[in-house]
């Protein structure tokens, strides 16, 4: 089985693509008019972008260690209720920490193996990298005090006579891949790995990812010579 973004769009525009499909998993998704949505998506994509700009020509472990950020090495898969956890930070703790899940980080390699030419050769090291440095971005943010979400317009809901404006949280996942993307510099934004666990772990048909992607892609008016 091969997939490649190339099916649908060049490499240069499957961040928006991959990042609206993040964005779609923020439960006030569908709160957001349509002609918004490439909003959200380009604006977080450009966050993580000059955040990584700004760190460009140094390892992630680099970072970190100036950053006095510890790193954990859990040996499990970080399974818990259904849900895999790939890596998390604690910020609270008089010294920062994140916990990476080895057997996770194995896993995504092993997915990865099957689709060579999405990601080239991803060792579980490298694995670990991509999310430490998302994990990193995060940590950014807190210590900013400004949030990816804060940076954006806020969401108006109604019930009723009651608005509301809620902030899109998703917007910050979207900025940690973009960030994660750059700084360790992959081909594509890093949550396609998830897609490609589900699809080795035979828990995504390729049919249904290739079905989501498009509708992404339309929903974008990418392909031809512009985007959102």
């Amino acid at each position: 089985m091969r997939v490649s973004m190339e099916d649908h769009v060049g490499k240069s525009e499957s961040d928006a693509i991959l990042g609206l499909m993040e964005l779609k998993r923020d439960p006030l998704f569908r709160r957001i008019p349509e002609e918004r949505r490439g909003y959200y998506v380009e604006r977080s994509l450009a966050f993580g972008r000059e955040a990584a700009a700004e760190r460009a020509g140094r390892p992630i472990g680099e970072w970190l260690e100036r950053e006095g950020i510890s790193v954990r090495i859990d040996d499990s898969s970080g399974s818990m209720f259904g849900t895999a956890l790939r890596a998390q930070i604690d910020w609270t703790a008089a010294v920062p920490r994140i916990t990476v899940y080895r057997e996770s980080m194995r896993q995504l390699a092993e997915a990865a193996s099957v689709f060579p030419e999405m990601f080239g050769t991803l060792t579980p090291e490298r694995a670990a990298d991509i999310h430490l440095a998302h994990e990193y971005y995060h940590w950014l943010e807190y210590r900013s005090g400004t949030f990816t979400k804060d940076r954006l317009d806020p969401v108006e809901t109604r019930l009723g006579p009651l608005r509301r404006r809620s902030a899109v949280r998703q917007c910050g996942e979207v900025a940690a891949h973009a960030f994660a993307r750059d700084l360790t510099g992959l081909p594509h934004l890093p949550n396609l790995l998830d897609y490609l666990y589900l699809m080795h772990a035979g828990e995504l048909k390729k049919e249904n990812f290739d079905e989501e992607m498009e509708k992404c892609r339309k929903a974008l008016g990418v392909g031809g010579r512009h985007m959102v």
